[in-house]
């Protein structure tokens, strides 16, 4: 049987190099155990490239639907190639890309998988009402969920400072359970109505109620899938959800930069205090070996404390060796550390 290879492909998305570069092969690696970095040049157009060879399982593939920029997969086979070719052809890919596109021309592709790209504009967060200054990049979202993979299936995310309601968007599209926690009022009436909408864009029926501080979606269809948007302090997350636990929890860290009025009063917390102080409670709604993604700007934030801090509460960092790092503006260089329940 001849040898075949597998061919990911990338979109590269609004000059975000650093996510493309690395949030990309980052997910590869967590996604996908198996795949062998056979031929990685640099980041040309259409983006990554990441080489994989033998078989790719069902449910591999399956995986492959969460990676954040993959817009196609592709399989190739020679008639004239030996297995035992593949590594020194790997060091001329990495060299020269006219090699590398001259190498692809060269075999019979198959396309195995392409992805609709409509998440996007699905849940763009212009497609809604009540939309926060600072709001999430549906991107991250996606690639954070993707990073807090650890194995075994994703069935309910939390994230425990939910803002606007983006991390339910994803999980609505993905067929997951999820919650969200959020200490401003306003923005937690304002996710709901957000969720609402959604559900309604995407012909999904649902029941709704609400007692006063907790607005709960439960979708019927294929599965059913429930959604809880809790007014409430991340501080004390245990309390407001009794009985539960989560596969994923994720976050996108208050940045500690002003991006527009706000109209409730609020008490500031030093950043570093908040997350001493979460993190007791976000593990105990950890499933074990449940994973947290957290992403946070380094100017308000420092990158020591947050792994002090994870250290300390019996935590255990993942993907230690990827930079992760993307400068967003000049007061915003986000940062993202996923570590998981030792």
């Amino acid at each position: 049987m001849n040898p075949s290879l597998y061919y990911f492909q990338y979109k590269q998305v609004s000059g975000h190099e650093g996510i493309v570069g690395r949030l990309s092969e980052a997910e590869i690696v967590n996604l996908l155990p198996r795949v062998i970095e056979l031929a990685t040049p640099e980041i040309y157009p259409p983006g990554t490239i990441v080489w994989h060879e033998g078989e790719l399982s069902p449910e591999e593939i399956e995986r492959c639907r969460w990676l954040t920029f993959l817009t196609q997969i592709e399989t190739f086979m020679w008639e004239d190639r030996a297995a035992n070719q593949d590594q020194r052809t790997a060091g001329l890919l990495r060299q020269d890309y006219d090699t590398f596109c001259e190498f692809i021309e060269s075999g019979a592709r198959q396309s195995i998988l392409t992805l609709n790209k409509n998440w996007v504009a699905t849940i763009a967060p212009q497609a809604f009402d009540y939309q926060s200054p600072a709001r999430q990049s549906p991107y991250l979202i996606r690639a954070m969920l993707n990073l807090s993979y650890n194995g075994a299936p994703i069935d309910c995310v939390l994230d425990p400072m939910g803002g606007y309601g983006q991390t339910l968007f994803e999980c609505v599209l993905r067929g997951v359970d999820g919650a969200t926690l959020e200490i401003s009022p306003t923005a937690s009436k304002r996710s709901a109505e957000n969720l609402r909408k959604l559900l309604q864009r995407l012909g999904n029926h649902f029941e709704e109620s609400h007692d006063g501080t907790s607005h709960f979606f439960l979708t019927h269809g294929p599965s059913q899938n429930r959604y809880q948007i809790i007014n409430g302090d991340t501080r004390e997350a245990h309390r407001y959800l009794p009985n539960q636990q989560f596969d994923s929890l994720i976050t996108d860290f208050p940045y500690g930069v002003r991006a527009g009025s706000r109209n409730e009063k609020l008490t500031p917390i030093p950043l570093d205090g908040l997350l001493d102080a979460a993190l007791p409670s976000w593990k105990r709604l950890l499933k074990p070996n449940g994973t947290v993604v957290v992403a946070y700007n380094v100017n308000t934030l420092r990158r020591e404390t947050v792994l002090d801090l994870i250290r300390k509460h019996g935590f255990r960092q993942r993907f230690a060796d990827a930079d992760l790092r993307e400068r967003i503006s000049g007061k915003i260089h986000r940062d993202i550390i996923a570590f998981e329940k030792a």
